[in-house]
């Protein structure tokens, strides 16, 4: 009897969890498509020397993800497919973090060097970059959401808010290169 009652306890709180997971404001505006996700790559190898700024298609010299990355991206892939959330299309940052966040996430994905980390571009590249992010995610009026990978700096310039690896943040376009910042998620 006592063993019952565990396993119905249980039960009630894995519906109880999922049901407020789903009716949370991220995953009811991702479930309504129509949104731009801004996702930063998943954790990285702190032990690791690698130049975060290099673009290297081996991967050799670059930072990398670390195992905990590998698994959070995963994870966020999990999370997103469980609760239905619709897809037009991932994009990630030519650097090997943000394609090995999107492929372990998302599976497909296309590389956009619009999205290559900021700091590693001349001051007059990185504004004009931001400039064409703020219009595309602005004006992007797909029925699916557009997900792009991307980095911290690249993230914090264009929602002022300070970001993590794990951190997804929602954006409802407005148009004529207008956006709000409508729900944020951190993946541990």
């Amino acid at each position: 009897m006592v063993k019952h009652y565990h396993v119905t306890l249980g039960i009630l709180l894995a519906i109880f969890s999922s049901h407020s997971l789903a009716a949370s404001p991220f995953w009811q505006a991702l479930q309504e498509g129509g949104k731009v996700v801004l996702m930063q790559h998943a954790k990285l190898d702190d032990d690791a020397v690698g130049d975060p700024f290099s673009l290297d298609p081996s991967c050799f010299i670059e930072r990398n993800l670390s195992d905990e990355g590998r698994a959070q991206a995963t994870a966020i892939g999990q999370a997103f497919k469980a609760q239905q959330v619709p897809i037009t299309a991932v994009w990630a940052s030519p650097h090997c973090r943000t394609k090995d966040t999107a492929e372990l996430a998302f599976g497909d994905y296309e590389v956009q060097p619009i999205l290559r980390l900021i700091r590693a571009l001349t001051e007059e590249q990185a504004k004009a970059n931001l400039r064409q992010l703020a219009q595309l995610i602005g004006d992007y009026e797909g029925e699916g959401n557009l997900i792009m990978v991307t980095h911290r700096p690249n993230i914090g310039e264009l929602i002022h808010q300070r970001v993590q690896p794990g951190y997804v943040a929602v954006l409802q376009p407005m148009g004529d290169g207008l956006f709000d910042l409508i729900a944020i998620e951190v993946f541990e």
